[in-house]
């Protein structure tokens, strides 16, 4: 393949037109933006491949497995997005429930959308979530704010996505977010091994630079910014045992050994994900 040559997909973060050739991962052509540097899958999988991943039984056992963690990490969220003025929120990609449950409990008014299996759990604990594909919710009404964690990344078009979903909100609605980052030191260390690649889950890793103009192309501007990991010395663990880079007792003694400096990383926002509360302007 050429160093430098037009895809068949245009960069989804940026819509610039060139990306040079950056690796391959699982049978899966990855490429780099030119212009904002956001990885990509391209050419794109088929829409049966990308809805089949989603839609196995076990998409969010990773969700279901860290239950404590993740109803923790909701319940922060949860007030960041109410000190920003909203009580009526729209979740996309809300899984077995963890943030409509924290959203809940503070009294507010939310909703999930969400076509994969386990949304089931959380409609068996009340929870309204409409079983289908972003493209096919209508609200009834504005909302004030959209909450899409982990989710951005799995869109075969994040922009065209991004801006049907923003059209759901009020004019002053806020988008609050978390996506894997490319601007991470453990990205940039770890290349194609970085945990978070792997397609056709994940179609796009996005840069800094990249995210900001995703947002911008959707009329939204951040007005919070940080990084996280999540990577502590189990998954580090599980990371390094699926890539065939430490096997058995090694795998765990990298593990542990790698979870410490991430600590330090999220901190200085240069952690695997970034988390972004945006207002529409």
């Amino acid at each position: 393949m050429p160093s430098s040559s037009p895809q068949t997909r245009r960069c989804p973060a940026c819509d610039h037109e060139r990306a040079t050739w950056a690796f391959e991962v699982m049978g899966f052509a990855c490429v780099r933006c030119e212009s904002c540097g956001t990885l990509f899958v391209s050419p794109l999988p088929s829409a049966e491949v990308v809805q089949a991943t989603y839609l196995r039984p076990d998409y969010h056992q990773t969700a279901q497995d860290a239950g404590v963690r993740m109803r923790a990490e909701a319940d922060a969220r949860v007030q960041v997005v109410e000190s920003l003025g909203a009580r009526r929120i729209i979740e996309v990609g809300c899984g077995p429930g963890h943030f409509l449950d924290a959203a809940r409990d503070r009294g507010l008014t939310i909703e999930g959308v969400d076509p994969a299996h386990t949304a089931a759990a959380a409609r068996a604990r009340g929870h309204v979530v409409h079983g289908v594909w972003l493209e096919q919710f209508v609200p009834t009404a504005p909302f004030d704010a959209l909450a899409l964690w982990e989710v951005l990344e799995h869109l075969p078009q994040p922009a065209d996505a991004l801006a049907t979903m923003v059209r759901w909100l009020r004019p002053d609605g806020i988008v609050a977010l978390s996506t894997p980052s490319l601007s991470g030191v453990a990205a940039r260390v770890m290349g194609r091994n970085f945990p978070m690649i792997t397609p056709p889950d994940h179609l796009e890793i996005f840069t800094r630079q990249g995210l900001e103009r995703l947002l911008a192309r959707a009329g939204l501007h951040a007005v919070r910014w940080t990084s996280f990991s999540n990577l502590d010395a189990p998954a580090l663990t599980r990371a390094l045992r699926r890539r065939g880079l430490g096997p058995g007792a090694l795998a765990g003694v990298l593990g542990r050994v790698g979870a410490l400096p991430l600590s330090w990383l999220d901190r200085a926002g240069l952690g695997t994900s970034f988390e972004v509360y945006a207002r529409r302007r």
